[in-house]
């Protein structure tokens, strides 16, 4: 049977993303790409003459060693054509993260939000951090293919569930008014579901594919990542336990504003110094912490069985002074099936970071689509990729 050209065309795509792919790890030559691909050296080259040409790909400049004869030609992924923001937009902290599309960070920027913020000046402190990260990876606002958003709140199929009003939760419109702001697709994401995603990817999590994130700070909430695959649940409420309040992780906190109430100490940093010190009752203070937070974590551990837990958030600078009694309790909790605690190595870059994997994915998950109904391969450009994401908000 003879191969109609719309039969041709739809390979053609096929195969320019399956060589695409293959540049992304690192630079490889023509021979490489045609094994990788199942392509013949033929129609390999001439597929990555044709992202030459589109602006995909360029040549390396790698070749063999001096005196080998002439050095085959590498090609690479343009990973500068393409430019990504991952913003974690906290209750009191904004941080951004620019990358390209390796997903290597270029710049961060950071802007603390005063306590009982309007939502427009958190929106002014997302567009402050951005600009300044762009400037500082000489990228600039029209560059920016896509922003991924991590948010401390449920989200579902790219909207914010708004299962109670709370005074400095996210907006519902959040997405449309970042989209006027930055003029780009905005992923969103909870903060603690990216993450996981981000400790899997680039930290201490890169070899567990059973894992549970918890945030530990002025709030306490908790990601799931199942068989290597971040895990939302049926409505993006996965992870969310501390929502009943018997599991008492919103009451845990106030084990360490005692001795703020007595007027001791002025932070909870100073709590766990004392702590650290010997204090008596900031000793009882953060064990009665490390308690409460102890035993939410167990209840998701003894419902999903996770090789490790990963503990961040801005409480574990306080180090072994918390880890040590949250482990012990951890421990008693889960009898038999103990995992291992860890702490994020990531730090407060831990959700941009996992934004910036959320992008990359769903940019893939785009080429995916226009490889199967669009009417040609699109070029690395930002105007290309508007509509990323808004399949997921349908």
């Amino acid at each position: 049977m003879a191969t109609r050209g719309g039969d041709r065309s739809l390979l053609r795509r096929i195969n320019l993303l399956a060589t695409l792919r293959s540049t992304r790890e690192a630079p490889r030559t023509i021979a490489a790409l045609a094994t990788a691909t199942g392509l013949s050296r033929t129609a390999a080259e001439a597929v990555v003459l044709d992202l030459v040409e589109l602006g995909w790909l360029a040549e390396d400049g790698q070749g063999g060693h001096p005196g080998a004869g002439r050095p085959a030609r590498h090609y690479r992924l343009r990973a500068e054509a393409g430019t990504l923001l991952g913003v974690d937009v906290g209750p009191h902290n904004i941080v951004v993260t620019v990358a390209d599309l390796h997903g290597e960070p270029l710049s961060s920027a950071y802007r603390a939000v005063p306590p009982a913020a309007s939502p427009r000046s958190h929106l002014d402190a997302v567009l402050a951090a951005a600009s300044e990260a762009l400037e500082s990876a000489d990228r600039a606002l029209a560059d920016v293919w896509v922003a991924a958003v991590g948010i401390p709140g449920i989200v579902h199929r790219g909207r914010i569930e708004q299962v109670g009003r709370s005074a400095d939760g996210p907006e519902p419109d959040l997405a449309e008014r970042l989209r006027a702001l930055l003029g780009c697709p905005i992923l969103l994401e909870n903060d603690c579901n990216l993450a996981a995603v981000a400790e899997h990817w680039r930290g201490v999590a890169q070899d567990v594919d059973d894992m549970i994130f918890v945030h530990s700070g002025t709030r306490t909430s908790a990601g799931l990542l199942l068989a290597g695959r971040l895990y939302r649940g049926h409505a993006g409420g996965a992870g969310e336990i501390g929502a009943l309040a018997q599991v008492g992780w919103a009451d845990a906190p106030s084990r360490l504003e005692a001795l703020r109430d007595e007027g001791r100490v002025g932070s909870r940093e100073e709590v766990f110094a004392l702590a650290s010190d010997g204090d008596e009752e900031a000793v009882a203070a953060v064990d009665a912490f490390s308690q409460g937070l102890a035993f939410g974590v167990a209840a998701l551990a003894l419902a999903v069985d996770p090789e490790m837990v990963v503990i961040g958030g801005g409480n574990v600078r306080a180090g072994e002074t918390l880890l040590k009694p949250l482990r012990r309790y951890i421990d008693e909790f889960t009898f038999s099936r103990i995992p291992t605690v860890s702490v994020s190595s990531l730090g407060n870059q831990a959700v941009s970071l996992g934004a910036i994997r959320l992008a990359l994915d769903a940019i893939d998950e785009f080429l995916e689509a226009a490889v199967a109904t669009a009417a040609g391969f699109p070029p690395p450009t930002a105007s290309a990729f508007a509509a990323v994401g808004t399949r997921d908000e349908g």
